[in-house]
């Protein structure tokens, strides 16, 4: 495992030949092509552990320019680095009928979950990691949050009316950042959420996916010293580590593994075939409109 430290370089800055920059450049483009879609933070941890560029923040301002030059120019595909961290609402709203029948029939989507015997919800600590694992949640139709640190009392009461409407156990997992307030936000967000619940209903069980102790070791994470400053640092141990650092390709195997242990094989071969059934009752409306 790597000790580098994490903070603004000492060396003196010097311009990088073309040379250099070019290999930055294939780093890069290796690391996205590889782990798409993936954050920028992302990128540049591929990119440090390829030996492109240091572990300082003057390596990862070098990344983020070389990004910016290789999406212009047309050789990094622009979809392929996600920003979960700005978004835009709009209601869906159509033509007409026949054009909202149309999208019916090609988005409809069966509730997973309801002929499950459990339901699963996942949240992540930072916006810009949903972007990364939006796709396995998309497929295996689970709510995706974003905590941003300690989530209030309104929004962990949200969440215990969530699992106690499921009527059914609810299984919980987290993607965050290994470090002290990361762990304690977590553990705020458990305490919080199960005494909301209390014990007349069905269990709920919380579980994080990512990062953990034996994932730093096993993947060779980079870390970072851990902020002294933080008033919870006295009881953590070792450095911390970003959930950026995890490869995204990684990130996403771990998390379908942990949705899909829950889905019962049958139940879903059922609901499969009952969802296409369904879709050619609405191509078949379509149809008898035209």
């Amino acid at each position: 495992m790597t000790t580098t430290s994490y903070g603004p370089s000492t060396v003196k800055k010097r311009r990088r030949t073309q040379v250099e920059l070019d290999a930055v450049d294939e780093a890069i483009l290796v690391a996205v092509a590889q782990e798409h879609p993936v954050t920028l933070r992302g990128v540049y941890y591929r990119v440090v552990s390829a030996g492109a560029v240091d572990k300082t923040e003057n390596g990862y301002r070098l990344v983020g320019r070389q990004v910016l030059k290789l999406r212009r120019s047309g050789r990094l595909p622009y979809h392929h680095i996600t920003d979960g961290t700005r978004w835009i609402v709009k209601p869906n709203t159509w033509s007409d009928v026949d054009e909202m029948l149309n999208d019916a029939a090609a988005s409809y989507r069966r509730a997973l979950w309801r002929d499950q015997d459990v339901e699963v919800h996942v949240f992540t600590e930072k916006d810009a990691i949903s972007g990364v694992i939006g796709p396995v949640t998309d497929k295996w139709d689970v709510p995706l949050g974003v905590l941003r640190g300690y989530a209030s009392e309104s929004f962990c009461y949200s969440m215990a009316q969530a699992v106690v409407a499921a009527g059914k156990p609810v299984h919980v997992y987290q993607l965050g950042d290994h470090d002290p307030s990361g762990l304690d936000a977590w553990r705020d967000f458990q305490t919080k959420v199960t005494g909301f619940v209390g014990s007349r209903h069905w269990p709920v069980v919380f579980k994080r996916i990512a990062v953990t102790p034996d994932q730093i070791w096993e993947l060779g994470l980079p870390t970072r010293p851990t902020k002294a400053s933080d008033s919870r640092a006295r009881s953590f141990d070792g450095e911390s580590v970003e959930v950026d650092a995890i490869p995204p390709t990684v990130m996403r195997q771990l998390l379908d593994d942990a949705i899909t242990q829950h889905i019962d094989p049958e139940a879903y071969r059922l609901h499969q075939i009952a969802e296409r059934s369904e879709r050619d009752v609405l191509n078949r409306m379509i149809g008898d409109r035209e």
